[in-house]
């Protein structure tokens, strides 16, 4: 499934362009690397404005939310289908627009699944928290990603009872003594067997009667009265004696965006307890989210550029500190609030623990009236509790819960018990299928294996009590470890790209080191907003494929771009069979000697109004191949 762009008005007014079902990735932008350019000054398109990813037999779009991109006069949000035929503009009103139309192609069957991410529901409507693509390092000249393809005990049982029987000889008596004795315990056996089985369904019928009025759901609800999809919140008794709402941060979000957008004016956030026949609603006025939830998502988008950039290991991580509290309009019409687990029996959860949920999913489900809701519940057990970089180190950071209790879009901020009826944690995510439907869409489906993920609630009752400002040196110094943890360094960096490099040769031996060198990093580049940056001029005197690789030497971002000197001293962008990635480069070189102009620039983010970061160092390699050894 292919596609064709056409300009509807400037700068190219009636320009077509094709896309064939080959590329995995369109790109969108002002920069010499993407597959729909604009003119340099049209300033109002980024460089590296949008995507278009291919995948499951249609496109999805890779957006950055501060460069907007509009289908039908609204915002696309990350990771949006697009739609068969689309007209989409540029930035604003006054920016470029452009017809998307997908080229049907032959069937698909593939299946892909989409991990880590967060449940599907209102937030997504409105709001978009994470921007992450499934991009993987690529030299575009056809340097390939390396792939690493990486009982007895019936026997045993039945040689012991062997054994014993011999032991045992033949005192047949005796083992038929035994038998009548075990035959004539059994009914009581049974009997406290049956009454061990009735005890927990009871006991989970009474948690969930005694506490899902306390569950509200939470909707965007329009001028008009009409409400839109659905979030979970429940009641929590805070320190001063009032009642609020515990929920997932990017459900809190929600109410931001419906106060930033003019097209949402008059619409409120609000919460639906489900008890007949009131169905009592709340308006929510304003929200405290944890601040680690912004911090880690900031800290998770770099990690996301240093992977996707072959400098760290591939990881999708879970949003990490996802609770928040909504404060309504008139708390004493809230319910009953709900008990917490203390604090103690928090640290002290291990697998294999049982869970119950009550909450609202509503994504693909039939039979939820959003006027007047009922909540559904489900159980599942623990299957491992991890810190949210995924590995388990000790009570105090292991604050990620991964469960098995089912779940959707809907369910985001449900509260989730222990068996003495206790919150314990809040679902916040999940893993899900992506399936092909016929008209070349996609369609979410919980995966088979069942893991999903949850807050721990002590991080609620930090936002509650006050605590959590306190911690948050602590959780930024666990994000700094992490990411000297799994950022690569510059040898091993350039190790995997070479060894990449040799594979797509045909033989390590065909690649060959030109040059390296350090740099600082201190010179401003005019075409990157005066980023700070170095650059090297290297001489090619042979022909082959050659790969341009620039690594920090202090953990940065950087982006590395290569240009043709000229006869007069010039320099100009190469974009002649190069993949342009913020790391490496591949251009083939034709006969005879050229110059090429290497520049490494700090791309590190920088909140708007602060300094840039003080000069760093790079250190830039220029490697030569020859494909199967030819030429050399």
């Amino acid at each position: 499934m292919g596609l064709v762009i056409k300009f509807l008005g400037q700068p190219y007014p009636g320009r077509e362009i094709t896309v064939d079902d080959t590329k995995d990735q369109v790109k969108f932008g002002r920069g010499i690397d993407c597959d729909v350019g604009f003119p340099e000054d049209m300033a109002i398109v980024s460089r590296d404005h949008f995507a278009l990813r291919r995948e499951l037999g249609g496109y999805k779009f890779v957006i950055n939310r501060e460069k907007p991109v509009f289908l039908n006069g609204r915002p696309v949000y990350d990771d949006q289908d697009l739609p068969k035929t689309a007209e989409i503009q540029l930035s604003g009103p006054t920016g470029p627009k452009l017809r998307l139309e997908r080229t049907e192609g032959g069937p698909s069957n593939q299946v892909k699944t989409e991990i880590l991410k967060p449940q599907q529901d209102l937030s997504e409507v409105v709001h978009q928290t994470k921007s992450r693509g499934n991009r993987t390092l690529g030299l575009l000249a056809g340097v390939a990603a390396l792939v690493a393809v990486l009982g007895g005990g019936g026997y045993l049982i039945a040689q012991s009872l062997q054994d014993k029987t011999t032991e045992l000889g033949t005192d047949v008596a005796g083992i038929k003594q035994d038998l009548i004795t075990v035959k004539g315990e059994i009914p009581a056996l049974k009997a406290q067997t049956e009454a061990l089985a009735g005890q927990t369904p009871a006991n989970i019928a009474t948690i969930i009667e005694k506490n899902k009025t306390s569950v509200y759901m939470v909707s965007i609800e329009l001028p008009s009265g009409t409400r839109m999809g659905g979030g979970t919140a429940s009641v929590v008794l805070l320190p001063d004696g009032t009642k609020a709402l515990a929920t997932n941060s990017h459900v809190a979000d929600i109410l931001a965006d419906i106060q930033g957008d003019p097209r949402l004016a008059g619409a409120k956030l609000v919460a639906i307890q489900p008890k007949a026949p009131d169905y009592t609603t709340l308006q929510v006025t304003s929200v405290k989210k944890h601040p680690g939830y912004d911090a880690l998502n900031a800290w998770q988008q770099q990690y996301f550029v240093k992977a996707q950039t072959f400098a760290a290991q591939q990881i999708e991580f879970v949003p990490g500190f996802d609770v928040a509290l909504l404060y309504v309009d008139d708390p004493t019409k809230l319910g009953e609030p709900l008990t917490y687990a203390s604090r103690e029996e928090m640290a002290a959860l291990k697998a294999g623990q049982q869970l119950v949920l009550i909450g609202y999913p509503m994504e693909q489900l039939n039979g939820t009236d959003i006027t007047r809701p009922e909540p559904t519940s489900q159980t599942g057990i623990i299957t491992s509790l991890t810190s949210f970089f995924l590995s388990s180190s000790g009570p105090e950071s292991d604050l990620l819960i991964q469960h098995s209790v089912p779940a959707t879009g809907g369910a985001s901020g449900s509260p989730m018990f222990n068996t003495k009826g206790e919150v314990v944690a809040f679902l916040n995510a999940g893993n899900i299928i992506l399936y092909q439907t016929p008209d070349g869409g996609t369609m979410r489906q919980p995966s088979a294996a069942l893991v999903n993920y949850a807050q721990r609630a002590d991080l609620l009752l930090d936002v509650a009590e006050g605590k959590a400002d306190a911690k948050m040196p602590e959780y930024m110094k666990q994000m700094a470890e992490a990411d000297a943890a799994l950022t690569k360094t510059p040898d091993a960096f350039i190790k995997d790209l070479v060894q990449l490099f040799g594979q797509e040769m045909g033989d390590q031996k065909n690649v060959t080191l030109v040059a390296e060198k350090e740099a600082a990093m201190d010179t401003p580049v005019p075409w990157l907003n005066d980023r700070r940056g170095a650059g090297v001029e290297v001489t090619i005197e042979q022909p082959g494929v050659y790969v341009f690789a620039g690594a920090s030497l202090d953990r940065r971002i950087i982006q590395t771009s290569i240009y043709a000197v000229q006869p007069d001293g010039s320099i100009t962008p190469i974009d002649e069979g190069i993949g342009l990635t913020p790391y490496s480069f591949v251009v083939s070189q034709a006969e005879g000697p050229a110059k090429i102009f290497v520049v490494v620039a700090d791309m590190t983010p920088v909140e708007e109004g602060k300094p840039l970061p003080e000069a760093g160092k790079a250190k830039i390699w220029v490697y030569r191949g020859v494909p199967g050894g030819a030429g050399g």
